[in-house]
C-alpha cells in the first residue's frame, strides 16, 4: 500500500539534495561551453590544424556515441591510473585518491562540451552569412560585425539545444550515485533502502526533477523569446 505520510516526510530530505544536482549540471554546462567554443574554433578554421582538428573531431564523435555512464566510469577508473603513469614518467603529480565530485565535473563537462560544440556549429551555420558580409561592406569591422550581428543570432539559435543539454545533464546526474555522490536520486535510494518504501521516494524524486526541469525550461524559453525579439533581422 502506498504510504502517503512516508512520501511527505521523505520529500524535504530529497529536496535537500537538489543543490548537488544543480551544482554538477551547471558547472558541467559552463565548463563544457568554454571547451565547446574552443572545439568549434578548431574545427571551423579555414585551414584545419594538423592532428588537432581530426583528433578533436574523433573525440567529439566518441563522446556523443557512448553512454554517459560509460564515460563516467572511464574517467573514474582511468584518471587515477593516468596520474600513476605520469608520476612514473617523472611528473610531479599526486596519486592520492581524487574527489568523486571532481571526477563528476570532468566527465560531465566533457560530455557537455561534445554536445554543445555540435550545437554551436549548427547555430553558427544557421545565421545568414550575407548579414555579416553586408555589415562589413557598410563599414563595420569584422569583430564588431560578429559581436553585433552574428553572435546575438547564434545565441538565440543555440538556446533551444543548450536548454536540452542542460536538462539532460540535470537528469543524468542521477548516475553519479554510482561513484559515491549523493544527489537527488542518491538521496532517494538511501531513504528508500532505510524504510523499504521505494515507490514513495522515487515518486518524490520524480516530482523534484519535474519541477527543476520545468523552471529551467521556462527561464530559457523567456530568454530565447527576448533574444529573438531584440536581435531578429526584422528588428535589426
Amino acid at each position: 500500500m502506498f504510504d502517503l505520510n512516508f512520501a511527505k516526510q521523505s520529500l524535504p530530505q530529497i529536496i535537500a539534495a537538489t543543490p548537488m544536482t544543480l551544482l554538477i549540471a551547471l558547472v558541467a554546462t559552463l565548463a563544457g561551453l568554454i571547451l565547446a567554443i574552443l572545439i568549434v574554433m578548431a574545427r571551423e578554421r579555414k585551414k584545419p590544424i594538423p592532428i588537432v582538428t581530426p583528433l578533436v573531431a574523433t573525440l567529439v564523435s566518441f563522446i556523443r556515441g557512448t553512454p554517459i555512464l560509460v564515460q563516467l566510469y572511464v574517467v573514474y577508473y582511468g584518471l587515477p591510473q593516468l596520474l600513476v603513469a605520469m608520476k612514473s614518467w617523472g611528473w610531479n603529480v599526486s596519486t592520492n585518491g581524487l574527489p568523486a565530485l571532481l571526477i563528476a565535473f570532468l566527465a560531465y563537462s566533457l560530455n557537455a562540451a561534445a554536445n554543445l560544440s555540435e550545437s554551436i556549429r549548427s547555430a553558427y551555420h544557421a545565421v545568414d552569412p550575407g548579414q555579416y558580409e553586408a555589415a562589413v561592406t557598410v563599414g563595420m569591422t569584422p569583430f564588431r560585425a560578429m559581436k553585433r550581428i552574428v553572435v546575438p543570432q547564434l545565441i538565440a539559435n543555440l538556446l533551444p539545444n543548450l536548454t536540452n543539454i542542460l536538462l539532460d545533464l540535470v537528469k543524468d546526474t542521477a548516475l553519479v550515485y554510482n561513484i559515491g555522490i549523493v544527489e537527488i536520486m542518491g538521496q532517494a535510494n538511501i531513504i528508500s533502502s532505510l524504510g523499504f518504501k521505494y515507490l514513495e521516494t522515487y515518486l518524490d524524486a520524480l516530482i523534484v526533477y519535474i519541477v527543476i526541469c520545468w523552471v529551467i525550461a521556462r527561464l530559457f524559453q523567456l530568454t530565447e523569446f527576448l533574444m529573438r525579439r531584440r536581435y531578429s533581422p526584422v528588428n535589426a
